[in-house]
């Protein structure tokens, strides 16, 4: 979604501090008005922003603003002749938003919350959003029902219908453009916003969502001073501590985002080493690593204790598996981001940064990964000459995961030389569990709640095998995206390779995996396959899925017959699976998915 700001008029009731400039470049507290608004947007996941004001200063704000870079954004700039109203300086953004939705603030707005969930959530009609106040006839009323549904708009009435004021924060979808061409001017000669609204509320597109933090329209001398006042409170750090301390690091430049790497032991004390020293090297700071022992009878744990004191442990005295293990890590911690990685692995020190950055990119990436490449570890471990450092090669393991029509789920360039052929940073369906990164509020998003009471972000009906393909089968089908990007850079030491798309190379990848591995990822195949496949797919996707499926029944049928007992399993879970299906988030296309979809 892009953002508009509105920052034209005249500001005559700040006169004469507007003699000779707009109102939006006044300080407020200690920065410029315009500012706040930008602020707002950014956090609010946006980064291309429209600013529209008058001609009289607008190389003001240009030699202010400049092109966005030091705000981390893009602008562009628009000229509104005269004071046609708020509606006729929105008719300015349509060759800007194109056919998308878009945020809209009016620039003297300061608020102390963002609107990300609002922005990620938002599809059609339009929304405003509102305050409670105690004086609601000094502005728009507005009336909705507990949905947020809107029942009636009010234009400063002398007895209110309800006491929300409307702030000067929209979403609107691009059918506000057209509403505009239908306007007449106001009595005051202008296109009026509210007529916009209004418009949709006749045709019940409009919603209302309630501003709990602080709010002003800085539109008077009075206001002005008060935002000053009020901006102080909300975004001075030492006053954000004092009165809201978990939102002391949330704000602007200043936030620092929070990194969990959950790492999984078991056994593990060959690799444990050059994995943690790798972490532990990364060139962002704000890091917290956790490893949870599923109950190792070697020397793993002496080993972490002795020789990485910052490293935290959680002990279990049973193998949890993998999706139990990272679920009590994530119930552990709090973190704005949870980094996946397997031990078995070693990290170039830019891993975590470029992570990061990819997945804050967009407020939608509920995930990224990187370039996973094959550590030659046994080389490596016994110093052989001709090794390149620390065994690192330059064999691909994965650049995400790939799925296919049948339903096939399969690791991206796998076995292949790194030639530069996936150099270029793209969306894919997911990212393998032995290294990838999730936005905690993604997590949460589509955690199921167990008998217990506790949140599943994996889904601990699958011990182990698969359940990283679950789980981006299901942010997939919440709206969650995910991104690769090459900069960043692992080396994994995996067991076993599947290489190959024939029959014959199955045969093979299957031969080389131990049957309790086989028999766990068969199991758990039907599992994601239950929960998230579609009736509503195309017929090529259905077609080609039950004809593979069915092709693995008769193998099994003839050469692994003890896997079908598996059935009976699947047949005992079928109550829980669809409760877990039916508390799946679904907020996208079964086009959407088929996109990722390979023949």
């Amino acid at each position: 979604m892009k953002g508009v700001i509105l920052a034209g008029g005249e500001g005559a009731r700040l006169f004469p501090s507007t003699k000779v400039t707009n109102k939006h470049l006044l300080p407020v507290f200690n920065r410029p008005m315009i500012h706040y608004p930008i602020d707002t947007l950014k956090r609010s996941g946006i980064r291309e922003i429209l600013i529209v004001t008058g001609a009289d200063h607008a190389g003001d704000f240009m030699a202010l603003l400049g092109s966005g870079s030091d705000f981390g954004v893009s602008f562009t700039y628009r000229i509104q002749d005269g004071s046609g109203g708020i509606a006729q300086a929105l008719s300015l953004a349509e060759d800007f938003a194109g056919k998308e939705p878009i945020a809209v603030i009016l620039s003297d707005n300061i608020f102390e919350d963002d609107f990300l969930e609002e922005v990620h959530y938002f599809k059609e009609g339009a929304k405003i959003f509102v305050k409670k106040v105690e004086d609601a006839s000094r502005f728009g009323v507005v009336e909705m029902d507990e949905d947020g549904t809107v029942k009636s708009l009010e234009e400063k009435p002398s007895i209110p219908k309800s006491d929300f004021a409307q702030t000067g924060f929209y979403l609107y979808d691009s059918s506000v453009f057209d509403f505009i061409r239908m306007l007449e001017p106001s009595k005051r000669g202008e296109l009026e916003i509210t007529d916009v609204n209004d418009i949709y509320l006749q045709k019940g597109q409009l919603k209302a969502s309630e501003v709990p933090g602080m709010w002003v329209d800085a539109g008077t001398h009075e206001s002005l001073l008060e935002a000053s006042i009020l901006a102080q409170e909300a975004f001075d750090p030492d006053k954000i501590r004092a009165r809201r301390p978990h939102l002391a690091d949330i704000r602007f430049s200043q936030h620092v985002p929070k990194v969990t790497v959950g790492i999984l032991t078991h056994d593990s004390e060959k690799y444990i080493e050059p994995c943690l020293t790798s972490l532990l090297g990364q060139d962002y700071e704000n890091i917290e690593i956790v490893v949870l022992d599923n109950n190792s009878a070697d020397h793993t744990i002496d080993l972490i204790e002795e020789q990485f004191k910052d490293v935290q442990i959680i002990e279990s005295l049973e193998n949890l598996g993998f999706a139990r293990s990272h679920n009590e890590i994530l119930r552990n911690t709090e973190s704005d981001f949870y980094a996946c990685v397997n031990a078995d692995m070693i990290f170039e020190p830019n891993f975590i940064s470029e992570l990061l950055k990819s997945i804050e990119q967009k407020p939608i990436y509920g995930s990224s990964g990187g370039k996973i490449k094959r550590w030659d570890f046994e080389s490596f471990s016994k110093g052989l000459k001709g090794t390149r450092e620390m065994g690192k090669t330059n064999f691909l393991d994965s650049v995400g995961l790939r799925i296919l029509k049948s339903h096939r789920f399969e690791d991206i360039g796998q076995g292949e030389v790194d030639c530069g052929q996936f150099d270029s940073p793209r969306e894919v369906f997911g990212i393998s569990g032995a290294a990838v990164m999730y936005r905690r509020k993604a997590l949460e998003d589509t955690a199921f709640v167990n008998e217990e009471g506790e949140k599943e972000y994996f889904d601990e009906s699958m011990f182990m095998y698969k359940e990283d393909v679950d789980l981006a089968y299901r942010l997939q089908w919440a709206g969650w995206k995910c991104h690769y990007i090459p900069q960043a850079v692992s080396y994994h030491d995996r067991t076993a390779t599947s290489l190959g798309r024939k029959p014959l190379d199955i045969l093979r990848n299957r031969s080389k995996k131990p049957k309790a591995i086989n028999r766990l990822s068969y199991l758990n195949h039907q599992i994601l396959l239950e929960k998230n496949f579609s009736e509503d797919f195309s017929t090529k996707v259905r077609g080609a899925t039950f004809w593979y499926n069915f092709k693995v029944f008769l193998y099994l049928l003839v050469f692994e017959t003890e896997l079908l007992s598996e059935w009976w399993r699947f047949f005992r879970m079928r109550s829980q699976i669809s409760e877990r299906k039916r508390a799946m988030p679904r907020r996208v296309s079964k086009a959407e998915i088929e996109k990722f979809m390979e023949s």
